[in-house]
């Protein structure tokens, strides 16, 4: 039998927000504290499992972000934006991005691709451990994570705030040696604009405590095997994304290099605002839809709808998201 552990930092800090909250809906919504049916505010645990051959693919939810509007396109003017978005049936005041995490268990390996945005970052997100837990692991199962690159979203997770410790105990980490150096140079910031600034202070925190532990790969070299990291530049200046093999069937991670199921592709040439090199990140995004559409791949999209997983199609000059769909025996 499980034994139930001591309350940890977080768990007080968390218990004592919603009691502070609770003391105020008291105060604020008496009415609605006394309703005969009052609503739950949650959702089901965030994670959905697959095969891949002989791996098992379980995509975990780290919940999400709120982005400002014109972040998934920089260089597109805001009324041209708003009418795409408005036709898509998509928000024209802000942007609601998932985080869509790929754990691959082969068997010899668990391996987790990205780490979240941890519990600072945004209230919406830091799901991560929650949904391992959900799904039927924990973080001490997990040997490899794989870093695609150090941008918030994806690296703060390696961390637990609260207790000032490697969420991940057991595991080895794998980014592109140039991304690994630019974020830790003590001069990273001032390379980025004022409004990302903050992202290099973030990475070099997380990652300076990991760094006897971090191991620099390059372009289609394999972790394990039927894992293996490919060069996706542009987004950062050493973005990679990742592709994983088992039989006959292939799973393309895009991470950020295709970063919106709509924009990225029927418009893959408007440019995300954080993109470090916009006509790079451009030639990349286009080459891994054409290789999605050529090949017939399965894609994991970090911040498209959850779960994110689904295939590319052509259409005309352009390119359709279309999510997968399985049908499954309850064992």
């Amino acid at each position: 039998m499980r034994k139930l552990s001591p309350f940890s930092r977080r768990d007080m800090l968390k218990a004592g927000g919603a009691a502070a909250y609770m003391a105020a809906g008291a105060v604020l919504m008496p009415q609605a504290a006394m309703a005969k049916a009052p609503l739950r505010h949650t959702q089901v645990p965030g994670y959905f499992r697959f095969n891949l051959g002989e791996f098992e693919i379980t995509i975990l939810s780290d919940g999400n972000l709120v982005l400002p509007l014109g972040f998934e396109a920089g260089n597109v003017p805001v009324p041209q934006l708003k009418a795409y978005l408005k036709s898509q049936f998509l928000s024209t005041y802000d942007h609601y991005s998932h985080i869509n995490l790929a754990l691959i268990n082969t068997g010899d390996h668990v391996v987790l691709i990205d780490t979240g945005a941890g519990l600072n970052f945004q209230s919406s997100a830091g799901k991560l451990l929650l949904n391992l837990e959900a799904s039927g692991y924990r973080a001490e199962d997990i040997d490899k994570i794989i870093l695609t690159h150090c941008h918030p979203d994806h690296l703060l997770g390696v961390i637990d705030d609260f207790e000032e410790t490697a969420q991940f105990p057991n595991a080895e980490y794998y980014i592109n040696g140039s991304e690994l150096d630019f974020w830790i140079a003590e001069d990273a910031a001032s390379k980025l604009p004022d409004n990302f600034k903050g992202f290099a202070l973030g990475a070099r925190r997380t990652l300076l405590p990991i760094r006897s532990k971090t191991h620099r790969v390059k372009n289609d070299e394999e972790i394990v095997p039927g894992i293996s990291m490919i060069d996706s530049f542009g987004h950062t200046l050493g973005h990679m994304s990742v592709m994983a093999q088992s039989a006959s069937e292939k799973l393309l991670i895009t991470s950020d290099a295709v970063h919106h199921a709509n924009i990225s592709l029927e418009h893959p040439d408007w440019v995300p605002t954080v993109d470090m090199d916009a006509k790079q990140s451009i030639a990349t995004r286009r080459r891994l839809l054409e290789m999605a559409v050529t090949d017939r791949f399965m894609v994991v999209g970090y911040h498209f709808p959850f779960p994110g997983v689904g295939h590319i199609v052509r259409a005309g000059n352009v390119y359709r998201w279309i999510p997968a769909t399985w049908q499954w025996e309850i064992e």
